[in-house]
């Protein structure tokens, strides 16, 4: 019988415990994973066990590099992109499927601009005054990537939105806008979105050769002979050509992305833009795992990109927790401060911690070799956009249920008037002692005063009874309805921006006159309404497919950073992955999201997705 090595399976690991004799390292992270109830700080804590650590061995292709740890340079870097990143948060809010795509292709370019940074840091980065002039140039980028985040629409200039445009326009000129008003401004919002894409066209251009000249600085400083073999033979360059050409390539893909939007692009210019921007990373990304692999090649140390991951995580980690936080200043005096909403902040809290907590939990895996560290690395840019839009999508969802509770004081508002101007009769006055006391306070709390109301829709009852028309107090009370919904919408930070078709919409209904039947009525208030509702709520229809995506990716990290060793690694990997595609199931709650919302008798419609984002339950 043979007595060569046993041939193990892969999946028998499924059943394996840790212990000391197979894998030191392995059993000194469970023993961490042990954490007490409670610990006396006056005993000493047994010293763990000695690792051996191998020493690194160079490949005769390889070379052998000593770059200097400068935490402050890499602090710099990274609060660099977070800026930009929290510009780009702010500029383009995750509320519709085309702000999602806007959204990460923006932050493709801004993760790889900080990405390909640190691949070069970790392997030829310098304590001298070159690199740090190149900081300071790396700044700069991040910097000027910030100023063209406001409003970036991926898809602009390649949808067709002419009907929207058309639309927009009548509704501004039943607004009472001058034809010429209407024109600056159009002429205004096509001209802003050409001038972002140009400078970001040579912001990025910058960076490439800001990148390129370090590669180059680099390549000038390679011995002519190979020092790791001291055998006289010339040292290797072919992963720094390569490196080189890449960034060359991309700089000219970008002044060229320049020169095709020009200052009126086509349909076609705006294609070609994408593909111009695009083709670049992935260039540059192919080039990185074909000069790990050809001579001159310098190793990618694993433990050097985590630590650089693990702080952008953490870093993107607290921009989504300030953006949910800042919707809990809400809920004070505008929502009752009751239990659901206690448990809305402690859930918000748990789903904090678990994907803080889960993401630690993978080691930093430094035996891995350079094209899997690559790819662990690279891959986090789909981890990262998972996360930021599930973030987005909490903050979202516990705005949206905070808006739905106060809004459902303006809907009791509308049937208790309706109601009373039926029992009444027609031509008779409203009084506020007409409404009960829970209603009037309601009111109060978002500061809307119900005698205002009343005075306006008295005076529309007085119009009425001249014209001789019974459906006209109606339309005064829907418009007084559309000025409570608006006061509501703004405290929370909620009312669509100056050029939404909504808010062109709320305003031709409420400025209008009220005997503008084309304009006033209740057809068009409900789908104002829906609108409303539907704006702040459609993160709910992709909430469910990001957040499985974050658990889904997190188990394919876990896998590039290594094949599970034991049966806890198996556990962990097989849970996130099962339960990730479970999440992305209850994406089918989405069906027959696009029909009507609310009926007449403001109940939730269509799909159950609209009632539990309405309910905080999504």
């Amino acid at each position: 019988m043979s007595s060569g090595p046993k041939f193990r399976r892969p999946f028998s690991l499924l059943r394996k415990e840790s212990s000391a004799e197979d894998d030191l390292t392995l059993y000194t992270e469970r023993q961490n994973c042990l954490v007490p109830l409670t610990s006396s700080p006056f005993l000493e804590k047994p010293a763990p066990p000695p690792i051996e650590v191998k020493k690194r061995e160079y490949h005769q292709d390889e070379l052998r590099v000593y770059v200097s740890a400068i935490p402050w340079s890499d602090l710099l870097l990274e609060i660099a992109m977070t800026t930009t990143f929290a510009s780009l948060t702010d500029g383009t809010p995750i509320l519709q499927g085309s702000s999602v795509s806007s959204y990460l292709s923006f932050f493709a370019m801004v993760w790889w601009v900080w990405a390909s940074q640190v691949a070069y840091n970790v392997r030829f980065r310098q304590a001298d005054w070159f690199h740090r002039f190149f900081v300071f140039l790396q700044l700069l980028v991040f910097c000027a990537l910030a100023t063209f985040t406001n409003n970036f629409d991926i898809t602009n200039g390649i949808t067709n939105e002419t009907n929207e445009q058309r639309l927009m326009t009548q509704l501004q000129l039943a607004n009472f806008a001058s034809h010429q008003d209407i024109a600056v401004a159009n002429f205004r919002s096509s001209r802003l979105p050409t001038l972002n894409a140009r400078g970001i066209s040579l912001t990025m251009a910058f960076s490439r050769l800001v990148l390129l000249v370090q590669y180059a600085h680099a390549l000038w400083h390679v011995p002519r002979e190979d020092a790791i073999l001291g055998n006289g033979r010339r040292a290797h360059r072919s992963a720094f050509f390569v490196h080189i050409g890449s960034l060359a390539f991309s700089s000219v893909f970008y002044f060229v992305a320049y020169g095709v939007i020009g200052k009126n692009p086509s349909k076609a210019h705006q294609i070609a833009k994408l593909f111009l921007w695009y083709i670049p990373i992935i260039v540059e990304v192919t080039a990185h795992f074909v000069a790990a692999t050809v001579p001159g090649r310098v190793r990618y140390p694993a433990v050097e990109i985590y630590k650089r991951s693990s702080t952008v995580f953490i870093i993107i980690l607290g921009g989504g927790l300030d953006t949910i936080t800042q919707g809990f200043q809400y809920i004070v005096g505008n929502v009752s401060n009751g239990w659901e909403h206690i448990g809305l902040i402690l859930c918000a809290a748990i789903i904090f911690i678990l994907l803080f907590t889960l993401y630690f939990e993978m080691s930093e895996g430094d035996k891995l070799g350079s094209r899997r560290a690559l790819g662990l690395f690279f891959f986090h840019y789909f981890y990262l956009s998972a996360l930021i839009i599930t973030l987005q999508g909490i903050s979202a969802m516990l705005r949206v249920g905070n808006i739905d509770n106060a809004l459902e004081t303006h809907f009791q508002f509308v049937k208790d008037s309706s109601t009373l101007m039926t029992n009444k009769g027609f031509g008779v006055y409203l009084d506020e002692s007409d409404y009960s006391d829970d209603l009037v306070y309601s009111l109060n709390k978002p500061g809307i005063a119900l005698t205002s109301l009343l005075e306006f829709m008295n005076y529309g009852i007085d119009a009425a009874v001249i014209a001789s028309d019974t459906s006209l107090p109606y339309n005064y009370l829907l418009q007084a309805d559309i000025v409570v919904m608006a006061t509501i919408l703004n405290n929370f930070h909620a009312l669509s921006d100056d050029d939404s078709l909504l808010l062109a919409k709320m305003n031709a209904f409420s400025d209008n006159d009220a005997s503008n039947y084309t304009e006033v009525n209740n057809g068009t208030y409900q789908d104002i309404i829906g609108e409303v509702f539907t704006s702040n709520a459609t993160p709910a229809l992709w909430f469910y497919a990001a957040g499985g995506s974050v658990l889904v990716s997190l188990a394919l990290m876990c896998l590039l950073n290594r094949w599970p060793r034991d049966r806890y690694e198996w556990g962990q990997t097989i849970s996130r992955l099962v339960l990730g595609i479970v999440v992305i199931a209850f994406s089918a709650l989405d069906i027959h999201a696009s029909s009507d919302v609310i009926d007449d008798n403001f109940k939730y419609k269509g799909s159950r997705i609209w009632y539990l984002a309405a309910h905080s339950w999504v």
